[in-house]
């Protein structure tokens, strides 16, 4: 789904959006659950599609940066152990470049022709042979700006060096040879697992610490240094950091997930111990575990269900913002909102709209993420989020879903002291529209004498981590 979005505008954003868009990473065997965990974004699920979008002619802002740490990465000695043995990877480089000549990488067969083959990295992992290597190019490709292509190697431990450079052992091709690079590759001997290999550019180090409480980590060096690998025996509940001098790169959680396979009956009673609305649906496990899976460890524990009811009367999302004739002119939906605390504090969410009828275009549901400061599963509270950034119409409105107290009867919004919306609540929910121009609305819910039993301010759009860094666009 992420592939059919339009990256922020900004060059690196939208070159490491387009270059992920291309690259067909394989994890073997594993099944990915598809979800989203996409910050500041409200996601329609459809027809994934594939787009390729070039940064704008007129961008006056420069990725220089990121090419200069890329080269670096291309410049630095192979690493792993098998990447010490120099024979070993000459040969490598060698029989990859004649293949890729010869046309077995149909992804690589760019007009811009390919000088040398760099080896960064090979070793034997988990029963496995994992090689990462760079197709240097003659000149920059003129179709996605990078100078040089990556692709991800992955045979039986002990391969050949003829072996891995088949097309057979092929797992990942990219049109472009990032900062930093990772890779996944299911575990032979552990269906559904994976090992993961990142590697950074001579110079750089990794370190690592558990799940942080409240931004507090215990970092503590890799003692591989330049790359880190962490199979199913070794991975754990923690977050990744890559420093270069004394300037931190990058930080971002490790792979996994609080989520157990599959999801315990008492988690799940957990889960929905504190939930408002109607009767949770039986896609509740599902969605608990997806959640958990796609946020990984952003979050601090398993999510709660917040609410679960019926939404109606959002408009229909169309190219010309109404519905063409003979199309319905609202749409109604079966929604969950699950929430957690997450590891920079505070907590954050997801709304999952599973839609009563298709759109037009195939749309079988929506979803959106938030970031609140206090408890949405505390049943006192109040809870509003915008549900439809994806389809907003020509009258500029939004839409809120707002969970309410049990004992709550109306929802009143209002803005500098001065009413803007109200409804009726109905199993502890309402819908309903506001401005979309209009900021610091507050949201309060009363009950049937109009006392305020909660009142809150709109969610924040997306569930942005605050931990998370990444600065290879930096000098």
């Amino acid at each position: 789904m992420g592939r059919t979005l339009t990256p922020q505008p900004d060059p690196y954003g939208r070159a490491r959006a387009r270059y992920r868009r291309d690259r067909q990473r394989r994890l073997g065997g594993l099944t990915l659950a598809l979800v989203v965990f996409l910050g500041g974004a409200a996601v329609a699920i459809g027809d994934p599609g594939r787009t390729t979008q070039p940064p704008p002619a007129d961008s006056n802002e420069s990725i220089a940066p990121v090419l200069a740490w890329s080269n670096k990465l291309l410049q630095s000695p192979p690493r792993g152990v098998v990447g010490q043995d120099s024979e070993y990877v000459h040969q490598l480089s060698e029989l990859l470049l004649a293949a890729q000549r010869r046309g077995d990488f149909p992804r690589l067969a760019v007009a811009v022709p390919v000088n040398t083959v760099k080896v960064l990295f090979v070793d034997d992992v988990g029963g496995q042979r994992i090689a990462l290597a760079a197709f240097v190019r003659d000149q920059p490709d003129p179709a996605t700006g990078w100078p040089s292509a990556a692709i991800w190697l992955v045979a039986k431990e002990g391969a050949s060096a003829e072996k891995l450079a088949s097309t057979a052992a092929v797992q990942g091709v990219g049109d472009g040879l990032e900062p930093y690079e990772s890779f996944a590759v299911e575990d032979p001997s552990d269906a559904g697992k994976a090992t993961h290999v990142a590697i950074a550019p001579a110079g750089c180090v990794f370190l690592t610490s558990p799940l942080p409480n409240n931004r507090v980590f215990q970092w503590a060096p890799e003692p591989t240094g330049t790359y880190l690998i962490r199979t199913p025996q070794t991975q754990r509940p923690e977050w990744w950091r890559v420093d270069c001098g004394t300037v931190t790169r990058k930080i971002v959680p490790g792979p996994g997930s609080l989520a157990p396979k599959p999801l315990t009956d008492a988690q799940l009673a957990t889960a929905m111990s504190r939930v408002r609305g109607g009767v949770p649906e039986p896609r509740a496990r599902l969605l608990v575990s997806q959640y958990a899976q796609s946020a990984g460890y952003r979050l601090t524990t398993l999510p709660s269900a917040v609410w679960v009811g019926q939404v109606a009367g959002l408009p229909v999302r169309s190219v010309g913002g109404s519905p063409a004739a003979g199309e319905p002119s609202v749409e109604s939906g079966k929604a969950m909102i699950l929430a957690a605390p997450a590891a920079g504090g505070g907590w954050v969410g997801e709304v999952t709209i599973d839609l009563d009828q298709p759109r037009p275009d195939g749309v079988v549901g929506t979803g959106t993420s938030f970031a609140v400061a206090a408890d949405p599963t505390d049943p006192a509270s109040v809870l509003a989020v915008s549900i439809d950034n994806d389809i907003i119409g020509v009258e500029g409105r939004r839409f809120l879903l707002v969970v309410t107290p049990t004992a709550a009867t109306q929802v009143r919004v209002t803005h500098d002291g001065r009413d803007v919306a109200t409804a009726a609540v109905t199993d502890s929910g309402a819908v309903l529209p506001v401005p979309h121009s209009m900021t610091d609305l507050v949201v309060e819910a009363l009950d049937a004498s109009g006392r305020t039993l909660a009142s809150g301010q709109v969610a924040r759009e997306g569930a942005p981590s605050t931990l998370e860094t990444d600065t290879w666009n930096q000098d």
